[in-house]
């Protein structure tokens, strides 16, 4: 019955452009933002529209350029004071307000704090759908087969994001508009900063509700933040389960695993004067194991739940791979995985795969290091 439905091609017309929700911080765009905006520009070269930067703050000025100069076409900001400090109701009813009245075709957040905040309450207030934590953008056609004829929704985003278990699941919003999804950081290189781009840049003004204010800021405290930089690691070498035995079945003392890991780290360090982090799977940060307390933490963490890295190696010592793990770490240029397990699934992505036990491997791979 299907082979006799009728192709009907359907397509949500009166909407425009790709927009980019900006984060700032002190006067700069995060890195994430600029990652999501080579991803809008990815998404609009493909259905022949514009990147639209989008920012919302007090000061903005030295900011207005930016997204631009990152790859953006376009601006639309709003400044007022009102707005100097993130509130979810004001931001929200702004941002609802541009898209009701603007269209866009599809909007991005950073799954950040903000982004996670933010985004669907603009998705509700503008009745349309989210996909949250998106490891990639891809434009193709969405078909619905029904007994009424088989609908073909042209041009739209399937959101690639991590499902439960081992999956990977597209989501479509084929009927509503914008499509508005939450990028995953890590997952795009940022376009070049180039000053010689140019582009529209348009002010809006803001009509906020009078309830938008129930929530008075007294004082901000910036946390500290973390030393450990993943994301800006040339090589990462990461640790799992693995570590706590050895081929012959044998427990072994992690924190010899960890020594070795840090010695390593040197060596590379040493010999080729790159940026070396030690990361650590999620089943070894929540074994919360008293040997590694203080070395193995939460901001180690590389995964679905964790960082998204893309290093030019990544080193996994006795990780299985687990999808989970893999989305965070599969843009790597080079991978290296030693593990006892021949059949681990790490070894599906791996450049470089060695069966064999880490507490053998890692000694000699230093000492050969040290000889060059």
């Amino acid at each position: 019955m299907s082979s006799q439905l009728q192709s009907i091609e359907v397509r949500v017309e009166g909407y425009r452009d790709v927009w980019v929700y900006c984060e700032h911080e002190e006067g700069k765009l995060t890195r994430a933002t600029t990652e999501v905006i080579a991803g809008a520009r990815k998404v609009a070269e493909k259905v022949g529209m514009k990147v639209v930067g989008v920012l919302m703050g007090y000061n903005l000025d030295d900011l207005l350029m930016e997204p631009i100069y990152y790859g953006a076409d376009k601006v639309i900001y709003c400044d007022d004071q009102r707005l100097k400090d993130y509130q979810v109701l004001p931001y929200t009813t702004v941002l609802s307000e541009m898209i009701l009245e603007l269209k866009p075709w599809a909007l991005l957040f950073v799954t950040s704090e903000i982004g996670k905040d933010l985004g669907p309450r603009v998705a509700y207030r503008t009745k349309t759908g989210l996909a949250a934590d998106v490891i990639d953008l891809i434009v193709e056609d969405f078909v619905m087969n029904l007994p009424t004829g088989r609908y073909i929704y042209k041009d739209c985003i399937a959101q690639v994001r991590p499902d439960f278990a081992t999956r990977i699941a597209k989501i479509f919003t084929p009927k509503h508009r914008p499509q508005i999804s939450s990028v995953r950081p890590g997952n795009f290189t940022p376009l070049p900063r180039d000053e010689r781009r140019s582009g529209d840049v348009v002010r809006w003004e803001p009509r906020f509700n009078d309830d938008d204010f129930q929530v008075e800021i007294l004082e901000t405290r910036k946390l500290p933040k973390s030393d450990v930089m993943l994301e800006e690691a040339n090589v990462v070498i990461s640790l799992g389960l693995g570590i706590l035995r050895d081929a012959s079945g044998r427990p072994r003392d992690p924190r010899e695993a960890y020594r070795m890991a840090e010695e390593l780290k040197r060596v590379v360090e040493e010999k080729f004067g790159v940026k070396v982090e030690i990361g650590s799977s999620r089943a070894l940060i929540y074994a919360q194991l008293k040997e590694l307390e203080g070395l193995i933490t939460k901001d180690r963490q590389v995964g679905q739940t964790g960082k998204t890295i893309a290093p030019d190696v990544y080193i996994a010592l006795g990780i299985s791979g687990a999808l989970q793990h893999r989305v965070g770490m599969q843009r790597s240029k080079k991978i290296v995985a030693v593990n006892i397990d021949p059949g681990a699934p790490i070894f599906q992505i791996a450049h470089y795969c060695v069966v064999g036990d880490l507490y053998d491997v890692l000694p000699r791979l230093i000492d050969e290091l040290r000889s060059i």
